[in-house]
């Protein structure tokens, strides 16, 4: 095993990995009264869907972080990553969820609340128990933050093709506005009397 400084978890950091492991809960409510206005299905060339982002992110949750994070917590034996199988690996896109995006950010919502109730309910010393990766430890507060860098990551890549959804709709009516905006060919060959 590599042995590791353990550093102690302080209060002040739980606190801040509560509020972070809430902000999906608030992303998923907020995101369903904007998620209709973009197409939430398409996906960008060599990249995932905002409906597939959001599901992959709900997976990873539902089938890796939240049994891990148990596991180690109520567990006495050691928990290995090596015994779970990876989000990424066992994530495949669900067509009729992806379609129904209203009903899936519901479920994420919910799956998160449950997620940050367990996290409030672990005391501050079990967050320094370790978890096995690939012959390394681990603190379990250390794998909950990999949890969130992973979906701030998604969360801003679902930001970004918000961004571009919009920017492209503000072309397109740019564009129909001029054309709108321009004399038609009748008019224009029409001699002035």
């Amino acid at each position: 095993m590599t042995d590791f400084t353990r550093e102690e978890v302080t209060q002040e950091q739980l606190d801040q990995l509560v509020e972070d492991a809430s902000y999906l809960q608030d992303e998923a409510e907020a995101l369903k009264y904007v998620i209709d206005e973009v197409p939430y299905t398409d996906a960008p060339p060599e990249g995932q869907s905002i409906a597939e982002m959001l599901l992959l992110i709900d997976h990873a949750q539902l089938s890796y972080y939240r049994p891990i994070i148990e596991d180690a917590y109520q567990s006495d034996r050691p928990t290995h990553l090596k015994d779970y199988d990876h989000f990424e690996e066992t994530f495949s896109l669900d067509e009729d969820k992806a379609k129904d995006i209203q009903k899936s950010l519901s479920k994420i919502a919910k799956h998160r609340a449950g997620l940050v109730n367990l996290i409030k309910k672990i005391s501050l010393i079990d967050w320094e128990l370790v978890v096995y990766r690939d012959g390394s430890e681990i603190l379990l507060f250390d794998f909950a933050q990999e949890m969130i860098r992973f979906e701030r990551g998604k969360l801003k890549d679902i930001a970004d093709l918000v961004m571009v959804f919009n920017q492209e709709k503000a072309t397109q009516r740019k564009i129909d506005k001029r054309a709108n905006n321009r004399p038609s060919a009748n008019q224009q060959s029409q001699p002035d009397n």
